[in-house]
């Protein structure tokens, strides 16, 4: 009866596997390459080929190309690029293979994102059980917006896996400490760092915390283990990963906080609040964007967990064996502090939010349960039960079905249509449907016309550069057509040239005109 009752629960989880698996290829791989490409992995795609050329030529200190410093995304996207380059026998980039290049280098991303969602499905399952694990895992990874960001090559995604499994090792560790777990919470917080360089906060919080912990138990020798197997294997995997540090190491370390200083913190990114232009968004951009881009399906799960607990969670937190023993209040912890710190920032981007997704995901898993067992007749049950499904296709499949493959541009549906949303917090064209931008405009404007963009970078990899112009620079003789993308104006520079544009057509992407044209008038 025993090994029936095993073999029948491990099936069912390798099933409910198997399902995640699909789910998880369905949502990333179709049309992957040819849906978006965004600006910065355009930066990405030349920062990884000198990152290759200095492994391969020992010029190690090409291995810096960024402040961020995306080293993980360069060593993950980087060698596949360099054996297709190797097997194809192409040597450069060129308009007409670039967006080949740029699915090996997505396909890459996507298959380290796969194992790194994996990990924490194992990791959680160990501390949490199997069923909270996989219905957490299941949500973040199918947030619509966390899917659009995870198609992109780009490092938020990565930074947020790598942070949460390097805190589910280090909360392993604490509780039950062994030289391993250490070691193994040290380098994902590493490669934490060496994705984006406010990962150096999940470092501090972990040794802060040990700190605070073993301070508590009165077990100095323990703590000593831990800040050495923590501490030691972050140093050791940050110069193993990052060959730059074994040229200049602290030249190197130095500019990268600093940069980020200069960049995240004082420089400030241009966004659309409320209809209001603004290089710095204030306090109340991330809240928005919170409500924004999770769906209701999660944050009504949150706050049903809030209800639940609101009222024992002071008493949790002053309550020192709570406080130490709480996977959850560990977490909660960290997870307030990184919101809190982002909120200071001038630089507000709504992928910085990217990193709480698994934590509001857990969040509202546990809502859902406690309600679920909170409720005491079977009917009940029953009805609750229907009802979650119900909301997981209208909140999950339908955005996943509609939004396809451009699930990038998602909001709320609390916000109503794209539009309205739009007037909250201003969509980014980040070369979204550029490639489609490409095809249309060939086909309605003929033979490669000259082309004028704000942003030039997503364009030019896939048409000739010398057809491609900045229209905040060049003369209106350099481009027959004007192109804007979504919340972006004419620059005063165009309008004070004499020339005359009227706006002739426009693609649209998931209800939103995504994509002006302008055409000059005779």
């Amino acid at each position: 009866m025993f090994r029936e009752c095993v073999a029948k629960f491990s099936k069912n989880k390798l099933l409910a596997i198997f399902a995640f698996i699909f789910l998880f290829v369905l949502t990333r791989f179709p049309y992957l390459g040819a849906d978006e490409i965004n600006p910065d992995g355009v930066n990405w795609h030349y920062r990884s080929q000198q990152f290759v050329v200095g492994l391969k030529n020992g010029d190690f200190e090409k291995t810096y190309q960024h402040y961020h410093p995306g080293v993980t995304l360069m060593w993950i996207s980087g060698i596949p690029i360099e054996i297709y380059k190797q097997v194809m026998g192409v040597n450069s980039y060129n308009q007409y293979n670039f967006l080949m290049f740029n699915l090996v280098a997505k396909v890459s991303v996507i298959l380290a994102q796969f194992v790194l969602t994996l990990i924490i499905l194992l990791l959680l399952s160990k501390i949490v059980g199997f069923r909270i694990a996989y219905l957490t895992v299941s949500l973040f990874s199918l947030e619509p917006f966390f899917v659009g960001n995870s198609r992109l090559y780009h490092m938020d995604v990565l930074f947020t896996l790598f942070l949460f499994i390097s805190l589910l090792f280090s909360w392993l560790a604490l509780r039950r400490f062994t030289w391993k777990k250490g070691f193994l919470a040290g380098i994902f917080l590493s490669l934490s760092f060496l994705t984006k360089s406010i990962g150096i906060g999940g470092l501090i919080f972990v040794l802060v915390f040990s700190t605070t912990y073993y301070f508590h138990k009165k077990d100095a020798k323990t703590l000593s283990k831990y800040t050495i197997s923590v501490l030691g294997s972050f140093v050791l995997a940050t110069f193993l990963f990052f060959p730059a540090l074994w040229v200049r190491p602290f030249f190197y370390l130095s500019e990268i906080l600093s940069e980020s200083e200069r960049v995240g913190v004082r420089k400030g990114h241009a966004q659309i609040l409320l209809g209001e232009y603004t290089e710095n968004a204030g306090f109340l951009f991330y809240p928005l964007v919170v409500i924004m881009k999770v769906t209701p399906f999660i944050l009504a799960g949150v706050l049903m967990y809030l209800l639940k607990t609101f009222k024992f969670l002071p008493r949790l937190i002053m309550n020192t064996k709570n406080k130490y023993s709480s996977v959850y209040l560990y977490l909660l912890i960290f997870y307030l502090g990184y919101f809190a710190v982002m909120m200071f920032p001038s630089k507000k981007i709504d992928r910085y939010m990217l990193p709480l997704y698994p934590f509001l995901a857990l969040t509202a898993v546990y809502g859902f349960v406690h309600f679920y067992n909170s409720l005491q007749k079977a009917a009940s049950k029953r009805i609750f039960a229907s009802f979650t499904i119900l909301a997981v296709s209208f909140f999950y499949a339908i955005p996943l079905i509609s939004l396809f493959p451009y699930y990038f541009t998602y909001t709320s549906p609390v916000f109503g249509p794209p539009a309205n949303a739009n007037l909250v917090i201003a969509q980014k064209p980040f070369g979204i449907a550029v490639p489609a931008l490409k095809d249309y405009i060939l086909e309605k404007y003929g033979d490669e016309p000259k082309l004028g963009f704000i942003d030039t970078k997503p364009m030019k990899a896939i048409y000739p550069n010398s057809k491609v112009a900045d229209i905040r620079v060049s003369g209106t003789s350099d481009y027959d057509l004007l192109i804007l993308g979504v919340n972006e104006e004419i620059p005063e520079k165009v309008l004070r040239s004499g020339t005359k544009f009227r706006k002739n057509s426009s693609l649209y992407v998931n209800g939103l005109e995504y994509w002006r044209i302008y055409v000059k008038e005779n």
